[in-house]
Parts: structure tokens; sequence; C-alpha cells
């Protein structure tokens, strides 16, 4: 409020301008004086969201006029302190998110308010707001089955996986500010990747939530670079990025593989490859599905080649999907023929949506093991029974249905062919059809 001079009849003089603060406007605390052509960065600050106060000399004036100019203008009148660039409502200072470039801030205070009557002293400040992104400050070693750190790399060094508590590995970026706007990585070596992470940890396999995905390295010499960006997805300005070379040495695999790729084939359905360039007593391979990235199931056995110097070439599509899941996430188990087991890293696959799974599926994995598997999905009383019948309509069999839902049935000694399997019960009459090999 304007302050009088009681008992002169006079107003008082108007204050005058003693300062500008910027204030951190999510906890509505000060950050710091702002001095002239001073230099702003906003990678430095804890939050994006600030204002700017101008701080007066007592007694308080009536109100205060600010013009800002340059990267951005804003005309301002406030009548009570405090007095906020960009206002406030009772010291709640609302944000402002300043864009890079030069400014000029006049501050000019009045004995009246609504910035009539007398003027006091202005204060005109000029700043320059800058944005350095931040950049990578170091990488980490994590452990992908724990998800705790290793060790800190360095440039030169070198990994020896035997001698680590794990082959399941992964590499953080370790960045200043902690968070940024993305990170891309770019890996060149034996094994080559690249990737952008949009939130930290920034994790070169990438992770979800913190749970590390699994890269599992071959022997070679690697070059890792990882740079920041205020921006997801790489984009905006550019920070400064990271960049060492290190050795990894790996034991002998019995199996060396070259390629996996996982891709959505069609609606309900992901194709699977794999190469391999040599095999050493390889028993299979078993293709393992997971909702989550974390709890894996087994849903096809793939026999190896035994022992092999010529590349090898399998592929195995996966038909019997979950429903209602837009990502799933597969790996490799490789399995010796003394039981000793390897695990390849995990692909994640994007499932194009198509119709829902029918609630009677049936199947036999490959290789058979002499049953069919099925599911029912549709309401169940538990006393149904499942019929068997050939492509032609000859019933083969009557089976109570598992009360899961999911069971198995003998097919051993059936011809090679083509089956049906019907289920009928008072919500429907269902069918599905399977083929023997």
């Amino acid at each position: 409020m304007p302050t009088q001079i009681i008992g002169t009849g006079t107003a008082a003089a108007a204050a005058s301008i003693t300062g500008f603060t910027l204030v951190n406007a999510d906890t509505d605390t000060d950050l710091f004086a702002m001095t002239p052509g001073m230099v702003i960065d906003l990678a430095t600050l804890p939050t994006r969201n600030v204002n700017i106060r101008a701080d007066t000399d007592l007694p308080l004036p009536g109100s205060v006029v600010m013009n800002l100019t340059g990267a951005q203008t804003r005309n301002e009148t406030q009548d009570f302190a405090p007095y906020a660039l960009f206002s406030d409502y009772q010291g709640d200072y609302f944000p402002w998110s300043p864009p890079v470039g030069s400014y000029s801030l006049l501050a000019t205070p009045f004995d009246d308010p609504g910035g009539t009557g007398n003027s006091g002293a202005p204060l005109t400040l000029s700043f320059t707001v800058v944005n350095s992104v931040g950049g990578i400050t170091s990488f980490t070693l994590v452990n992908a089955d724990t998800d705790t750190d290793i060790q800190t790399m360095t440039s030169g060094m070198t990994l020896t996986l035997a001698s680590l508590p794990t082959s399941n590995l992964n590499i953080r970026a370790n960045t200043n500010p902690a968070t940024v706007g993305s990170v891309t990585f770019d890996l060149t070596g034996p094994q080559t990747h690249s990737g952008i992470e949009n939130q930290a940890p920034y994790a070169l396999y990438s992770d979800l939530n913190g749970d590390y995905a699994a890269w599992t390295p071959v022997s070679g010499t690697y070059t890792l670079t990882a740079m920041t960006f205020d921006a997801a997805q790489g984009g905006g300005t550019q920070g400064s990025g990271l960049t060492i070379s290190f050795v990894v040495v790996a034991p002998a695999l019995p199996v060396r593989l070259t390629a996996f790729l996982a891709e959505p084939l069609q609606a309900g359905a992901v194709q699977l490859r794999w190469n391999t360039a040599t095999e050493e007593q390889n028993k299979e391979f078993v293709v393992q599905r997971s909702v989550d990235g974390r709890e894996f199931i087994s849903v096809a056995h793939l026999p190896g080649h035994g022992n092999t110097i010529l590349p090898q070439t399998y592929q195995y599509i996966d038909k019997q999907l979950p429903s209602n899941l837009s990502k799933l996430y597969y790996r490799l188990q490789q399995v010796d023929v003394d039981g000793t087991s390897t695990y390849s890293p995990v692909r994640v696959v994007t499932v194009v949506p198509g119709a829902a799974p029918a609630p009677l599926q049936a199947y036999v994995p490959t290789p058979a093991d002499g049953l069919l598997h099925y599911t029912f999905l549709g309401p169940a009383t538990g006393t149904e029974e499942l019929v068997l019948y050939s492509i032609m309509g000859q019933r083969l069999g009557r089976y109570r249905l598992a009360a899961s839902g999911s069971g198995t049935l003998p097919v051993t000694g059936l011809a090679a062919g083509t089956y049906v399997l019907h289920l009928t019960n008072a919500g429907g009459s269902y069918a599905g059809r399977f083929v023997l090999p």
C-alpha cells in the first residue's frame, strides 16, 4: 500500500528499486540476487520454473511497474509486495520458463497503485539466459540381473567377463544435471547398438523403470559415445558428450550368435530369426517370452546343430500371443548338451494390433512333444469336456477341461494332418484348429 507521512498532509516520496532476485517458482524461495550483465545457465538451476522479484527499500511503494524486453517481452504492474515480474498470489510465485537470449528489465516504483502518482528511482538490469544443456560426466557398468552398479568405466579399460559377477550387463550414462531432455548412444565394435533414452536412468541397452535390460558382450574392442540434448528424442540443443573405448575379454562360448531379430509379422504373430557363426555341443535353443521384461516363459524349443563351423539360420513364428498387450519381450536360451545355458540379449517387439484371440486355442509346439497344448479363454463352469475330431469329423477322444483353462492332451500316434478341438457349454460352441506335423 502507498505509505503516507502522517500529520504533514503530503505524500512520501516513492521508494527506490534496490535490486532484483531470481526466485524458484516451485518452492517460492530465493535462488540468488541478480547482477548487471550476469549470465543465467538454465542447466545449473534446480528448476526451469522461475520468476523475478523487484526489491525495494522502505517504506514500500504503492506499485511497481516492470518492463521486460529481449527474447521475451512482458509489462507488469504490481500493487502489493512481493513485486513479481510474472505475478504471484500472496507470495506464491507464478512460473516463468525463460527462453534463451538477452534481456533488459526496467522496474520503476510509484507512490500510488496502478503505476500512478510520483515515481521513485528506477533500476535497469541487463542479463542473458543460456542453456548449456549439461553433459555426460561418466559411464557406469551395471549388473542387469540385480540392477546394481558394478564399477565406473574408464577409457582404455579391459572388462574380463569371467571376473565379473554376471555376463548380463548394461552401461549407464551419468549426466550433470541428473535429468536432461534425452541422451543418445552409439556403440561400435564387434557388436553395434544405437539408441535414445528420454528418462533417467539413461541406459545403453535401455531399461524399464530402472530394471535394466541385459546385454552379453562378445570379445573385442568397443567405442561408446553418449550425447545429451535438452529435448526428447535427441531434439533441441545439443550438450556435451563423452566417448570411451574399452576391451571385452569373454570366455569362448559354445555358440556364437551373430544376429537375433524379433519383429511383428501380422496381427497376433511375431517372427523371430537368429543366426549362428559356429556351434559347439549345442543341444537346442529355447524361445522365451515375457510381458514385462522380467519374468520369462518358454514358448518353443528348436534343436541346435550340435557341432558345426558353418553359419546356421533359425526361425520361429510365435502365433499364440497374450491378448490386450501392445509390447512383448523375447530372448533365447541356448542349452548345451551338458545342460548349461546362456541367454541372448532381450528384444522388444511392438505387437501389431488385431482381433482378439480365439477363445479356444490349440497348438502343437515345435519340436512336437507328443502333446496338444490348449487354452480356453471363455467362461467355464468347470464341467466342460473337450472333444477331439479329425478334419473329416471323426471323433477321436473326449477329455475333461483343466480347471485352469490351460492343459495338454495326448496326440502320440495320430497321423500328420489337421485336427479340430471342440468345446460346448452354456456360453456357446468353440473350436480350435491345429496341425499335427
